[in-house]
Order: structure tokens, then C-alpha cells, then sequence
């Protein structure tokens, strides 16, 4: 059967509960954290391997390249289970700040 949307479901707010509701979700909301520090402290994380394993200066930015496109891939790869609860999250959160600015 069809189930009537009301304007009362509509107006639920979503929380980060909703988003992270069962235990593979919330494996994929940490392989999302790891993601983003991966892509943003891959400069740093990769220098520090390079200088621990006595890497030249070329081996190290490819390190570090590589750091980055792992961390690529664990964003896009959480995203792809994640990916509509965390934009509807974000939208959300969105129009409850610009109802407060009005």
C-alpha cells in the first residue's frame, strides 16, 4: 500500500541518529571521517612515512599522491551508502540556519 505523506512527516527534523542507524552505516560514517583525514592531512601523513623510510623527495610526493587517491576512494566508496542521508542531513541543517537568519 501507498502510505499518504503528511505535512507531520515532512517537518520531522533529521538528526545524525537517522543518519548513522545501523551498525554497517556507522562503519561507513567512520570510514568517511578516516576519508576526510586522509584527503586533507595527506600532505602530512605521507611526508611523515617518507621521512620514517628514508624516501627521496620524488618516492614522497608519490606517497603522498597515493595517501590522497586512497582517501578519494574511501569518501566515494562511503558516499555511495551514505550519500542521500548525508545530503538530506546537510539540506536540513542548511534551511534551519537561514530560517534562523530571517
Amino acid at each position: 500500500m501507498l502510505k499518504k505523506i503528511t505535512s507531520e512527516t515532512q517537518t520531522q527534523p533529521r538528526t545524525f541518529r537517522d543518519l548513522v542507524n545501523t551498525p554497517f552505516k556507522k562503519a561507513m560514517f567512520v570510514i568517511q571521517i578516516i576519508s576526510y583525514v586522509l584527503i586533507v592531512g595527506s600532505p602530512v601523513i605521507g611526508g611523515l612515512i617518507g621521512r620514517m623510510l628514508d624516501m627521496n623527495a620524488a618516492k614522497t610526493g608519490g606517497l603522498i599522491f597515493g595517501v590522497f587517491i586512497a582517501g578519494e576512494i574511501l569518501f566515494y566508496g562511503s558516499l555511495a551508502f551514505l550519500g542521500k542521508e548525508v545530503v538530506l542531513l546537510v539540506r536540513d541543517k542548511f534551511k534551519a540556519g537561514f530560517k534562523r537568519l530571517k
